[in-house]
């Protein structure tokens, strides 16, 4: 930022309009102001600092001591500043509240911020915007502003000694560091997130090895990684032999099965024969029992082809008899038409009389309309100024009187009483920190209640877990109960197979002794359901010890949050308590707060309608007067005119009224009379023509019909057929496609039956019917037998091949889980180290701070080692801090004199503000030569000079002249003589007792 030019008017001590133009140091980079104490010297500081935020450059000083005492009252108080960012052009115009200088409302507070585009365009029109603005534009909060780029009158050690969180929040402003604190911040939320996958996956993993049916897997899932290799190698060996037997009886009894199907195939095929060769025998006795009926039918089929050739005549006859019919209905229907329009015609000849009367009757119309168009407008002139006289007349007479008076003396009361009352009101600032307190209070109870509420799940967790640990127990046993009775019934059918002198499969043994058989029976439903169960509570049980793991690990880490805030808070009791009262101490500020904004909004309400009502009374005089003149040029337009006769406009108007109705009336009437005479010789013309065509068309199919009868005639007698028995046949033609195709395939049939009871015959011979039944009935029972086998050796296949899948998928599973606690470990590093859990206790953000801290540090030490003949160095204090507080930015000065470092606190008041300057200079230049989005480009000291010795001030005064080459403009405010005689440019302010004056002036 660079100021161009700053307008002051009725500010401080100026009681008329001073103006500084900058523009004129003509590249000179330093200037000094100068003059009486009290004269108004910081009130430039003042004034640019409440251009740009509204507040003043030093905390002694208030906005609402801004209005001079020593200006008029009808002068405005006003600060307009402009100045450059990055050779961009800006202008603050900003008045603070001030008294009315005619009532007791006060002007308020208000701010406009323009940028140049051709011409100063506004930017922001309210305070809030205009001062979000500037802070988006410098890049720099108020606070931020008088540490950096002012150096304020008693203040000017304020970075120097400021801790490492201010100068967090200066660096993180100037060097946009936010980006790295919100990396270490992904980094601790990707490390949260990553040990809840990792957890979930080494319990996956875990729970993948349950999925085996094992009554041992349970305990083996705890063990270390080779033995539980060694026992599923010994598990799968086993299920392996077990399956390899089972093939084998399984091989013997499909033979034996394929032997019984034969044998059951070929004799369904000789009783299907046998069964087939009967059916076709009484079908084709039955077809040869209905050869009579197949006479008769063939009969009526010759009969119906020979009426069917006859049939395309008949049609054509009494198609023709069908048109004369119509064409007879509709001659007749013309005819009767035809009659009817003559009449009508016959009727329009006697009102030829009545429509030429009309036509008289219209044209005597037209000319008085014509008479009375040329009298309207001298009539209409006069009645017009006539109304326009009455009308102004009755306007002037209520605008004697302002209805509002009282209104306007009660709304100036209550103008007064507003005003007293809110410079009574308390400062806004007491509720924004009590609400700051009630949120801190309202976060800490949050985690106490979060806390016990955890607390409260984790034993309800505890408690469901045992519960489910027993169920699990009582399942368990229960299904070991169906596993014996299972081995039992599979003991039985294995002694039913044995044979003497074969092995036993299991033992080997030739001999086999006699053994009672189970009469325990299997359920095998039971024993389904019973698994079933066992694996959803086994589930239920890793995922309530899984739920256990994941509250305790939370309730760990809220209780320690909550310790550390209530730390923090430094709270006694319980939060609770504390909120509630902290609850009725804010509740009390906001009602005091909202008394304030309703007593604010009324009085701007009470203003903007007092305004209106002053506005309003002005204009009703005005409007009085104006009517006034109106009324009197009407007056004098009347008397210049000549009044007419006794002949109104109301009347002229009503008679050229009618006239015109009845004009309308009589065209409609002889337009409707022409249209109707001209519509009915139309249609007259038309419907003979008709007639006549249609009595040509009736007399040609007349002749049609009596050809047709004839042809008809001789087709009948040519086949002996009477028209009565033609019309009985004629009604069953429909049948003859149907009759033609039931013949055909009854013949056919026939034929089929013959040779196909022939060939069956031929391939039964001599053999009997066999038993279906007894050899049906072996076949299930070996089928039955087979189904067993093959269930188990499906039951034990499974077994096998899911033993591999699932060992196949826990072997992925533990190599990722491997993989994935490897790269915990690292992400966790990461998150650690970027949180600041690491032995120098720096966030990434600080770190990152740091390194351009130390960068400041050493541009700096070059300005105080010049100022100081080498005697002090600053440095940065690499201890870390006590407990949680923040480090790493906190600053020590090393004194070459006694060889030891010390902090910053101790130095004098000149060294104090030898080292001010130089780190001001150092961070100005940092930002410009990283090229921030900061513009460093002016620095304001205000006083300090005078606490150096005249080595310390002729060694400051070189430091800052050197500055020429870099472009900075520095302001200084000092009453050292020296150093207004080595700086050509002075702005010099000269007090008086009707005010202070500004001179700048460049040598």
């Amino acid at each position: 930022m660079r100021p161009e030019q700053l307008t002051i008017t009725a500010f401080g001590p100026y009681a008329e309009t001073e103006q500084i133009d900058f523009t004129q140091l003509e590249g000179r980079s330093m200037f000094v102001i100068s003059g009486r104490t009290g004269a108004g010297k910081t009130t430039i500081f003042d004034a640019m600092t409440f251009a740009l935020y509204g507040r003043a450059s030093g905390t002694l000083r208030n906005a609402s001591d801004f209005r001079s005492q020593y200006a008029d009252p009808n002068r405005k108080t006003e600060i307009d500043f402009s100045f450059t960012i990055r050779d961009e052009r800006y202008r603050v115009v900003r008045q603070p509240q001030q008294p009315h200088p005619k009532n007791k409302t006060p002007i308020p507070h208000e701010a406009v911020l323009y940028e140049w585009k051709d011409a100063w365009k506004p930017m922001a029109t309210k305070v809030n915007d205009v001062e979000q603005t500037i802070e988006s534009l410098l890049q720099l909060s108020y606070e931020q502003f008088s540490q950096i780029l002012l150096l304020p009158q008693n203040q000017f050690r304020q970075l120097l000694d400021s801790d490492s969180t201010k100068k967090q929040q200066i660096l993180q402003s100037i060097f946009k560091t936010e980006a790295y604190r919100t990396f270490q911040e992904d980094w601790i939320e990707r490390y949260g997130k990553y040990r809840k996958q990792v957890e979930w996956a080494v319990e996956t993993t875990r729970l993948k090895l349950l999925e085996l049916e094992d009554d041992a897997v349970e305990d083996i899932s705890t063990r270390n990684l080779p033995e539980i290799v060694t026992w599923l190698d010994a598990r799968e060996e086993r299920l392996l032999a077990s399956r390899d037997s089972l093939q084998e009886q399984r091989r013997a009894g499909e033979e034996r099965l394929e032997a019984l199907r034969r044998d059951v195939n070929q004799a369904t095929t000789l009783a299907e024969l046998i069964e087939e060769r009967d059916i076709r025998a009484r079908a084709l006795e039955t077809f040869r029992e209905a050869a009579t009926a197949r006479k008769e039918r063939q009969a009526l089929i010759q009969r119906l082809e020979q009426v069917s050739s006859v049939n395309p005549l008949y049609q054509r006859t009494e198609t023709v008899r069908h048109d004369i019919e119509r064409l007879t209905r509709e001659r007749d229907a013309s005819q009767q038409r035809d009659e009817g329009y003559l009449k009508q015609l016959e009727g329009l000849k006697a009102e030829a009389e009545t429509i030429t009367a009309m036509r008289q009757e219209a044209e005597q119309a037209t000319s008085r309309v014509n008479a009375i168009d040329e009298m309207l407008p001298y009539v209409d002139e006069w009645h017009r100024a006539t109304r326009r006289r009455d009308d102004l007349k009755r306007q002037v007479e209520p605008l004697s009187q302002f209805l509002e008076e009282a209104r306007l003396k009660q709304l100036q009361a209550t103008e007064i009483e507003l005003a007293a009352k809110l410079e009574q009101a308390p400062a806004p600032e007491q509720l924004v920190e009590a609400e700051r307190l009630y949120s801190q209070l309202q976060h800490q109870a949050r985690l106490e209640a979060k806390v016990e509420e955890v607390t409260e799940r984790l034993g309800d967790c505890e408690r469901n877990g045992k519960e489910v640990q027993r169920q699990f127990t009582a399942q368990t046993e229960r299904v070991e109960q169906f596993v014996e009775a299972e081995h039992a019934r599979m003991a039985d059918m294995l002694r039913e197979q044995l044979e003497t002198g074969e092995p036993c499969p299991v033992c080997g043994s030739l001999t086999h002794g006699h053994v009672e058989r189970t009469e325990t029976s299997v359920d095998q439903a039971g024993h389904r359901s019973a698994v079933e169960t066992l694996k959803r509570i086994e589930a239920e049980l890793h995922e309530a010890r899984a739920d256990y793991r994941s509250l305790k690990r939370q309730l760990d880490e809220l209780t320690r949050e909550r310790d550390l805030a209530r730390l923090e808070l430094k709270l006694d009791g319980q939060a609770i308590t504390a909120l509630q009262h902290q609850d009725a101490r804010v509740r009390q500020l906001r009602q005091e707060a909202d008394a304030r904004q309703r007593n604010e909004r009324l009085l701007r309400a009470t203003t903007s309608e007092l305004k209106q009502l002053e506005t309003a009374k002005r204009t009703q005089a005005d409007e009085r007067q104006k009517l006034f003149e109106q009324l009197q040029h009407v007056q004098e337009q009347l008397q210049s005119m000549r009044q007419p006769d006794g002949t109104t406009l109301e009347t002229l108007q009503t008679e050229r009224s009618q006239l015109t109705t009845r004009l309308a009336h009589i065209e409609q009437k002889v337009a409707v009379y022409e249209r109707r005479l001209e519509e009915l010789n139309r249609l007259k013309w038309g419907e003979a023509e008709r007639l006549r065509l249609l009595g040509e068309q009736l007399e040609f199919e007349q002749t049609r019909l009596s050809e047709a009868t004839t042809e008809l005639d001789a087709a009948l007698e040519k086949l002996e057929l009477t028209e009565t028995v033609f019309k009985e046949y004629r009604a069953r033609v429909e049948q003859l496609p149907e009759l033609r195709e039931r013949q055909a395939s009854e013949l056919e049939e026939g034929v089929r039956l013959e040779h196909a009871v022939k060939a069956l015959n031929e391939k039964i011979g001599d053999r009997p019917r066999p038993d279906l039944e007894r050899l049906q009935e072996r076949l299930h029972e070996e089928v039955r037998s087979f189904e067993a086998l093959s269930e188990q050796l499906m039951t034990a296949d499974g077994q096998l091949k899911r033993h591999r899948h699932i060992v196949a998928e826990w072997n992925v599973l533990r190599e990722k889980t491997d993989q994935d606690q490897r790269n915990l470990e690292t992400v966790k590093l990461i998150a650690d180290t970027g949180r600041g859990l690491n032995p120098q206790k720096l966030t990434f953000e600080t770190y990152v701070q740091t390194a351009f801290f130390d960068q400041i540090l050493h541009a700096a030490n070059i300005h105080l080692d010049q100022m100081t003949s080498g005697q002090f160095q600053l440095e940065r204090k690499i201890e870390t801090a006590k407990g949680n507080a923040k480090s790493g930015l906190e600053l020590l000065v090393f004194d070459a004199y006694t060889g030891q470092s010390r902090r910053v606190q101790n130095l004098s008041g000149g060294e104090g503000f030898k080292a001010s300057l130089s780190l001001a200079l150092g961070l100005a230049e940092v930002v410009q030569q990283l090229s921030g989005g900061v513009s460093l480009e002016t620095m304001l000291i205000d006083e300090g000079f005078g606490t150096l010795d005249a080595e310390s001030l002729d060694q400051a005064i070189e430091l800052l002249m050197s500055l020429q080459s870099s472009g900075r403009l520095v302001g200084v405010i000092s009453h050292v003589q020296e150093l207004k005689d080595r700086v050509d440019a002075r702005i010099e302010v000269k007090k008086s007792r009707s005010g202070s004056t500004i001179q700048l002036i460049v040598e």
